[in-house]
């Protein structure tokens, strides 16, 4: 009897602890992408696009306000829909077209390091049990030398005379009805994480009815399963070894995978970064990084994100370089040239902090 009392403790220990602990996250990643397939099939952004076009006169602000908007909104391909803005204000044949690729490109992908809405935070974020504070301290420094970098680039490789702006169409009552209320489902969230589920769900809620659709067909044809499926598997297994002490946490962190030492470390770390290199996904590189912090200690989380971000962005698989190669014509060589040094900047932050620090 006593036995099968303590059998019974064991498996609901693991259903607690394992399968239950966070899954939350799944539902609010469940919400953004019903919410993100109906914002992107009904044009419900539109309007605030157009507001930042006929707004504002520097040529340069424009064009960091309209890579912002595009790459924060929670839109699958949301490079596309930056690179299609920046398309309206770029001349066809300007020459300094083929730089607004890398615009493209560094405005879109910076929100991985801090938005809510991106599995890249998410994850992590559940993972350890962080609040959403406590996470944009620790990715500060990426933060910070991210933002630098960009800032550089902007002002100092774009110029005002190779841009053209272009009006458009503009309604305040449309940016009020149809984005306000996810911004405001954002600060929510920020405000207190407890609330995440009830906010996208809201949110999710108030799109079907602005947008009348009402197919669950339709909706559910929006979630990527695959997604929430790799996540599901990431964060159960973090919390099974957050949990439990397994024979082979213990073996990895032996012999020449010992994060302690020199070569052990090296060996490790290309490890993430060939991995990252060649998926080429951002829940996949993410992913990694938790899973080696998980086995090899939270201490090194910092310089894992760091160099498996850095494989991510050079990746051949990355489809965002193709995108931006096919709107502006930037070549892959300048590409690689920018995102080695936005890489090589963030490596060698997260390296300081991490190891010398």
């Amino acid at each position: 009897c006593y036995r099968n009392i303590t059998l019974k403790g064991e498996k609901m220990d693991f259903i607690t602890n394992v399968l239950l602990k966070n899954i939350s996250y799944l539902w609010m990643i469940f919400f953004i992408m019903i919410t993100a397939g109906l914002a992107k099939e009904y044009h419900l952004f539109a309007p605030a696009f157009a507001y930042v076009r006929n707004t504002f006169r520097s040529n340069k602000f424009v064009v960091v306000l309209l890579s912002a908007i595009g790459g924060v909104l929670p839109i699958e391909g949301r490079v596309t829909v930056s690179a299609g803005l920046l398309d309206t204000v770029a001349p066809k044949d300007g020459p300094g077209r083929e730089k607004l690729g890398i615009v493209d490109y560094l405005s879109t992908h910076h929100y991985y390091l801090w938005s809510p809405l991106e599995k890249t935070v998410i994850l992590p974020i559940a993972a350890f049990g962080l609040t959403y504070v406590a996470w944009l301290g620790l990715i500060a420094p990426l933060l910070i030398v991210t933002f630098a970098f960009i800032t550089w680039y902007i002002w100092s490789q774009v110029h005002n005379e190779e841009i053209v702006i272009t009006p458009g169409n503009f309604k305040l009552s449309s940016v009020l009805r149809n984005v306000v209320p996810m911004f405001a489902a954002i600060g929510l969230y920020i405000y207190n994480d407890k609330w995440m589920v009830g906010c996208f769900g809201f949110l999710t809620l108030y799109y079907i009815v602005i947008s009348q659709q009402w197919s669950p067909k339709k909706l559910l044809g929006y979630v990527r399963w695959d997604v929430l499926a790799w996540v599901g598997a990431v964060i159960m297994l973090g919390n099974y070894m957050k949990t439990y002490d397994t024979a082979w946490q213990t073996m990895l962190k032996s012999s020449m995978l010992d994060p302690h030492t020199f070569v052990g470390m090296v060996i490790i770390s290309a490890i993430g970064l060939i991995a990252s290199f060649f998926m080429g996904s951002s829940g996949k590189f993410i992913a990694i990084a938790v899973l080696m912090s998980q086995v090899f200690g939270h201490e090194y989380f910092l310089w894992f994100f760091a160099i498996d971000f850095a494989g991510y962005l050079l990746s051949p698989t990355h489809k965002c370089v193709v995108i931006g190669n096919r709107y502006f014509g930037t070549p892959f060589g300048t590409y690689y040239k920018a995102l080695g040094a936005w890489g090589g900047l963030m490596l060698l932050t997260a390296g300081i902090i991490t190891f010398v620090i």
